[in-house]
């Protein structure tokens, strides 16, 4: 383990302290969960939906990209740049010292705005940002993990405080020298458009919306559009619909609607569908979501805290 033993031990007991049962454990804030395995797992596919930080506090894990393999552990962290599908296969794990894990999953607006706030002016043409990267845990992300831990258990801090250390984690991820690729990215000139744009689908969430007839409204052609907003929000338009649905039908399940009622209000047609997205996003149906959820103490106006 890398230095600042105290703050990696303080982190360890927060993350076990959530991490009871094996398999993705979420926590009553959108976006945060943890991972619990008692022994190695072999290869098994995964995805990221948007950008994300993965912190591992006990055992070994690697994610491979193609050809492309990134081992990460205590002392390290991983950031996945965007959306992307890997294999992770957990390395080193056993019931007397279980590989133990916190993924963050970052707003795609306070991605943006940071992207956008960050960006290097008068860049050349630049690379496609890679998948992910694996870097050294420093004092300051480790401290706001810390932070954004410890405030999961309070439900004031959870509504206050989370979502303002959220911001700070993203803020300190995307201004490290591993994230310049993503700041050259964002070029000045079209990062009003694409705030805007995804303004209007947070607005709009429950209609009909398409990459062609948002596009439109952003005086830009579809491909150029559906590029730029990748670049600056790290999903692709219509995963962004799909991330402002998901997370009002969490709100509207945690106010106590049924799940076979919240895919028409959230602006899915077909049950079926939104019940699969869902579970992809979230981890488990909504209906079982909803379920953990409320048995953890999460109560209904809490719920008004999404991403």
């Amino acid at each position: 383990m890398d230095g600042h033993p105290r703050e990696q031990a303080d982190l360890l007991a927060l993350v076990a302290r959530h991490a009871t049962g094996e398999g993705r454990i979420d926590s009553p804030y959108p976006g945060v969960w943890f991972w619990r395995a008692d022994r190695p797992v072999p290869k098994r596919k995964s995805q990221a939906l948007t950008l994300s930080l993965v912190t591992v506090v006990q055992g070994r894990k690697e994610a491979s990209f193609g050809e492309h393999a990134l081992t990460y552990e205590p002392g390290r962290y991983l950031v996945l740049t965007g959306e992307a599908e890997f294999d992770s296969t957990v390395l080193e794990a056993s019931p007397e010292r279980p590989y133990l894990s916190v993924c963050v999953a970052m707003p795609p607006e306070v991605v943006a705005r940071t992207l956008i706030a960050l960006a290097d002016s008068d860049v050349g043409p630049v690379d496609e940002p890679v998948p992910a990267f694996v870097s050294r845990l420093d004092p300051t992300i480790l401290g706001a993990l810390c932070r954004l831990l410890e405030a999961l258990g309070d439900p004031a801090e959870r509504a206050v405080l989370a979502p303002l250390i959220v911001e700070e984690i993203v803020f300190r991820l995307l201004r490290s020298e591993a994230a310049a690729v993503l700041r050259r990215a964002v070029r000045r000139g079209d990062e009003t458009r694409i705030q805007e744009s995804m303004a209007f689908i947070r607005a709009h969430a429950t209609g009909r919306l398409t990459v062609e007839g948002l596009a439109r409204r952003a005086a830009m052609s579809p491909s150029h559009f559906a590029h730029r907003f990748r670049a600056v929000a790290r999903v692709s338009p219509m995963r962004y619909v799909k991330h402002v649905r998901l997370h009002a039908a969490r709100t509207l399940l945690l106010r106590g609607a049924r799940a076979s009622e919240v895919a028409g209000q959230v602006g899915y047609a077909s049950a079926s569908h939104f019940t699969r997205d869902f579970k992809s996003y979230f981890g488990v149906p909504p209906a079982e979501y909803a379920r953990r959820l409320h048995a953890a103490g999460e109560r209904p106006a809490e719920a008004q805290q999404s991403a």
